[in-house]
């Protein structure tokens, strides 16, 4: 009997959920993110916390957050004009330092307790400008860094699955930091993490064959703009993720409201609900990173966005908790499965001369899912929090009938 022993590397090539993690850039690249995205999800709760003991303001809350989104929304079709024109590589090992520069400094000022209220909100500002530049080059350097395009959607799915994971698990690590220790200890862990990530980007090496000659880079924010409205199949598929953010994620703002008003539990009832989501949200992201040669993508494009739709209504009618937990959890599973295949669509059909602006086109739509609890909360005030909900599904799977009717082409993409 011969006993076959298999290196890290070779295993994960065996394994269909980690393929794509046999390519070394990738792999660097992937360990790198784990550090950063827990790092940041450990720095925001950190934050707020932070704001609260200085201020116990909500109003001081909202403007921390919300200085962090301007920000984003403003320069992130400018983040991807430049992640067009300059070498990717090195444009994200500026952003990277430039985010450990800031960590450390807002940790200095933690620890020597100079902070205030203010210099909270610039460094939110500034975190939100660097972000706005740092993560259309990451999704569009993210291709190069596969051999094969039939992994891109492994790869892609493996990036969210450690975003899924830091939401559920970072807080926690947070909240355990915080009490042990201070939030600058928070802030100083996290400026190790990009520290991590320099290095790794640092590490990664990009062959002269693979840095493809870019047109038209030298455009503006609005070419981006006019190449995905020209383009059926770009500006289809982002225009579902515009529906998603303003329609489709829009009941999570009113969560509280029908867990204690329609379902009747209190606050652990509430959270025990989202953690039913984000079990589902985690297995769809999980499925995806299996389907990546699965060719008909439009069946997961289309399918998943009108059933998720279609669970929305069921979840805003659930008068009992089990039937609520069980449509929320199924939710999450097809709307991150279709989330998924969209943005795998849009990075292998999109040309590399446009990739950054366009994936800064498909950031900045993500960016602007907090405008739906505008919406959300004005119908819910009139109507009721069920009926918000259910509008919210009703849009999303009426504009996915929409599509299939008017854009012929998503039914044929074979990817």
């Amino acid at each position: 009997m011969t006993v076959m022993l298999l290196s890290p590397k070779a295993l994960v090539g065996k394994v269909p959920l980690f393929r794509s993690l046999r390519y070394p850039n990738y792999r660097l690249y992937w360990l790198g993110m784990l550090a950063t995205t827990f790092g940041n999800q450990i720095r925001l709760v950190a934050m707020l916390w932070l704001v609260y003991q200085l201020t116990g303001s909500p109003r001081d809350l909202g403007l921390v957050g919300g200085a962090d989104g301007v920000a984003t929304i403003v320069f992130t079709l400018f983040g991807g004009v430049l992640a067009d024109r300059v070498d990717r590589r090195r444009l994200l090992l500026v952003t990277n330092i430039i985010f450990f520069i800031l960590l450390f400094l807002l940790a200095a000022f933690t620890a020597l307790q100079l902070v205030t209220l203010w210099h909270l909100i610039v460094f939110a500002l500034l975190f939100g400008a660097v972000g706005a530049f740092d993560g259309p080059t990451r999704q569009a350097l993210l291709p190069q860094l596969i051999g094969d395009r039939k992994d891109l959607m492994n790869a892609i799915a493996l990036h969210s699955t450690i975003f899924q994971t830091s939401r559920i698990i970072g807080p926690s690590i947070a909240g355990l930091l915080i009490a042990a220790f201070s939030s600058a200890v928070c802030f100083f862990i996290t400026a190790a993490a990009y520290l991590a990530m320099v290095l790794a980007i640092y590490r990664i090496k990009i062959e002269k064959a693979d840095k493809v000659e870019r047109e038209n880079a030298r455009g503006s924010p609005l070419e981006g703009v006019k190449y995905v409205w020209k383009n059926s199949i770009f500006s289809s598929i982002i225009g579902m993720v515009l529906v998603n953010s303003v329609f489709g994620m829009s009941f999570v703002y009113l969560m509280p409201v029908f867990a204690g008003d329609i379902l009747k539990v209190d606050s652990r009832g509430y959270g025990l609900l989202m953690t039913f989501m984000g079990v589902g949200t985690l297995s769809g992201v999980l499925l995806g990173a299996m389907l990546g040669s699965f060719k008909k993508k439009y069946v997961l494009l289309l399918g998943g966005s009108g059933l998720y739709g279609l669970l929305l209504i069921v979840l805003a009618f659930s008068q009992d908790y089990s039937g609520a937990a069980i449509a929320i959890a199924l939710a999450g599973f097809t709307q991150h499965l279709y989330m998924l295949t969209a943005q795998t669509i849009i990075q292998y059909l999109v040309p590399d001369g446009v990739r950054g602006r366009v994936m800064a086109i498909y950031s900045l739509v993500w960016a602007l899912g907090p405008m739906g609890s505008l919406q959300a909360g004005a119908v819910a005030t009139y109507l009721g929090v069920p009926v918000a909900i259910a509008i919210g599904g009703g849009v999303l799977t009426s504009f996915t009938i929409f599509l299939l009717i008017a854009v012929p082409r998503l039914r044929k993409l074979d990817v």
